[in-house]
Order: C-alpha cells, then structure tokens, then sequence
C-alpha cells in the first residue's frame, strides 16, 4: 500500500493531524489520522454524532476525499 501524500507533498503518519475541507461544508476542519485505508488514504476518528463530514467507511471512520493538508506530531 502506498499511502497518498498531502497537496504539499507530505507523507502522513497515524497521530498526525489531518487538515481539509469537506465536500458541502464551508470552513477547514481538523482531526487525528488513525490509519489508513486500502488506497492510502488517512481515516480520520470523528465523532459519530458529527455527520455532516461525509460518509463513513465499513469501519465508521471519515476518509477525506478532496486535498488535505499534514500537520505534523511533534513530540517535546
């Protein structure tokens, strides 16, 4: 699996903070990579009561599928 890289060229990584802007939404919203899928896309953990995000995957995570943008973990 080859995991997609951000509109920068940034490759994620699970505890990153994933950054993007959801088809019929309008602003930028952001949640924690928790893994990734089949294609190499990061799924993101987001509350099930927030639906307005787009549809879920088989395993009830979000996938951003537009451009998104890495902001790195980074531990002190």
């Amino acid at each position: 699996m080859l995991i997609q890289k951000d509109i920068f060229g940034v490759i994620p990584e699970i505890g990153d903070i994933i950054i993007w802007n959801p088809a019929n939404y309008k602003g930028l919203v952001y949640y924690k990579c928790s893994g990734f899928t089949k294609s190499g896309l990061p799924e993101l953990d987001v509350p099930l009561t927030i639906n307005q995000y787009g549809a879920r995957n088989k395993n009830g995570k979000i996938t951003p599928k537009t451009g998104f943008v890495v902001k790195k973990n980074q531990k002190i």
